[in-house]
C-alpha cells in the first residue's frame, strides 16, 4: 500500500483551514441550542498535579462503598474503580479490593473520544479540514469510488456508509473480531478502509470501531509521524502531559498506527482529567489545547443516531422522532460521554459542572443496571 502524505499546512493556510471548520459549523443542520459548558470556578486550582478535594455527599460515599463491595449483583461485582469531580474538586473516589489510585485501566472504546481529541489538536495545527474528503488512499485509487467522498465528518460521526459488523460473539462474521485479532491486525487502518460500501455517505448512522482506525491512521499521517514512538510522542506532548496525565500507555498496530479504537490504558484520575478537559471546553489552565467548540462537535447529535451518538462520544440528546431521551429519562440531556466494553465510562454533565468515571470488566447484556447506577452516583452527588 503506498504511503500517504499530509503536508504541515503553511501558516498562510492554518487560517482558511480554521474558517472552514467554522463554516463547516454554520453549514450543519439546525439543531437545538446546546447547554453552556462551564467556566472553570475562580477559586478551585486546575488539576495539574492531584486534583484539589472536597467532601462529599455521604449519600454519594454510601453509595461508592456499596457497589465496590457487591459480591452478588453480576452487573457491580465487576465494578473496580468509582471517581466523580464536581465544580473541580474531587468529591468521591472508591476501588474494589486488589485496585487502587495506580492502577491503569483499559479503554476499550473510549479511545475513540482521545481519537476525537486528537483529531482537534491536528485540526488546531491547520493540518486537518474535517469537512473534506478524508485523504484514504484506499478510495483514491480510481475515478468513480463512491467511498472518495466520505469525510473525515462523517467518520468521526459514524455516518461513514462503510460496511462493517460491529459484533464480538462470531469470529467468522465479526470485522470487529477480524480487525482487531485477526486477519486484519497488523494494518486494521487499511483493513477497515478496504471494505465496501452498504450505504452512500452521510446518510446512515452505524457505530463501527473500523473507522476509528481509520481516522487514527489519517491522524498518523497529518502530524507527521512514521511510526508508533513518534506517535506515541505527538500523544504525549500534545495532549497527556499538558493536562497532568504523565504515564498514559496507548497500543499501537503492526503498521505503527494507534489503535484508535479500543486501547488506551490509564488511571481512573487520569480518565477524570481527560473528561475535564471537554467539560472545560478544551482549554487546560489557560492554554488552548483542542479548537473552540471542539466539545460541542462532540456532543452534537449525528444526524442519523436518533440522539444516541455525536462525533466518538455517546449521548443522551432526545430522540428527534420521540422527544424521549436517548439513553434514559434519569440522565439529563446534556451528558456526553466516553464509553467501552465492559462498563468503562466518562460522563461528563455540563448542567451539573461534573464528571464520572467508571471503569471495571462488566461483561452483562443488559446495560440498564449500569445506566441505572450512573444516576444513582449523579443524583448521590447533588450538593
Amino acid at each position: 500500500m503506498p504511503a500517504l502524505s499530509i503536508p504541515a499546512a503553511p501558516p498562510a493556510l492554518k487560517g482558511l483551514i480554521a474558517a472552514l471548520w467554522f463554516l463547516a459549523l454554520a453549514a450543519a443542520p439546525a439543531q437545538a441550542e446546546l447547554p453552556p459548558l462551564p467556566d472553570q470556578p475562580e477559586e478551585t486550582r486546575w488539576p495539574d498535579g492531584g486534583w484539589p478535594e472536597a467532601a462529599g455527599p455521604a449519600a454519594l460515599e454510601t453509595r461508592i462503598r456499596e457497589v465496590l463491595t457487591n459480591e452478588e449483583d453480576p452487573h457491580l461485582k465487576g465494578v473496580r474503580a468509582l471517581l466523580v469531580v464536581r465544580g473541580g474538586k474531587l468529591i468521591g473516589e472508591g476501588y474494589r479490593a486488589g485496585f487502587g489510585q495506580e492502577t491503569h485501566f483499559q479503554s476499550w472504546s473510549m479511545a475513540k473520544s482521545i481519537t476525537h481529541a486528537l483529531t482537534g489538536i491536528l485540526s488546531r495545527e491547520g493540518k486537518l479540514d474535517i469537512a473534506a474528503p478524508a485523504p484514504v488512499p484506499e478510495w483514491q485509487r480510481w475515478d468513480g469510488d463512491a467511498r472518495a467522498q466520505i469525510r473525515l465528518e462523517d467518520l468521526l460521526r459514524m455516518q461513514s456508509g462503510l460496511t462493517f459488523l460491529e459484533n464480538y460473539e462470531t469470529p467468522s462474521k465479526s470485522h470487529a473480531l477480524q480487525m482487531l485479532f485477526g486477519s486484519g491486525r497488523k494494518d486494521m487502518g487499511h483493513y477497515a478502509a478496504s471494505l465496501p460500501l452498504a450505504h452512500d455517505p452521510g446518510t446512515h448512522w452505524s457505530y463501527s470501531s473500523g473507522t476509528s482506525n481509520i481516522v487514527a491512521r489519517i491522524l498518523k499521517e497529518a502530524a507527521g509521524t512514521k511510526d508508533a514512538a513518534a506517535f506515541n510522542a505527538f500523544m504525549q506532548d500534545e495532549l497527556f502531559k499538558p493536562i497532568g496525565i504523565e504515564n498514559a500507555v496507548p497500543e499501537f498496530d503492526a503498521s505503527g498506527t494507534f489503535i484508535g479504537s479500543s486501547f488506551v490504558h490509564m488511571r481512573a484520575r487520569d480518565w477524570a482529567r481527560f473528561g475535564y478537559l471537554y467539560l472545560r471546553d478544551g482549554e487546560w489552565n489557560g492554554q488552548r489545547l483542542l479548537p473552540e467548540g471542539w466539545a460541542d462537535h462532540a456532543r452534537r447529535p449525528a444526524r442519523h443516531s436518533g440522539g444516541l451518538y455525536g462525533a466518538h462520544f455517546w449521548l443522551n440528546a432526545p430522540n428527534p422522532e420521540t422527544g424521549k431521551p436517548a439513553l434514559s429519562d434519569r440522565l439529563p440531556t446534556d451528558v456526553f460521554m466516553a464509553r467501552g466494553f465492559g462498563g468503562q465510562l466518562v460522563a461528563i454533565f455540563p448542567s451539573e459542572d461534573m464528571v464520572l468515571v467508571m471503569l471495571g470488566a462488566v461483561y452483562e447484556d443488559d446495560a440498564e443496571p449500569l445506566v441505572d447506577l450512573i444516576a444513582d452516583l449523579a443524583e448521590s452527588a447533588a450538593p
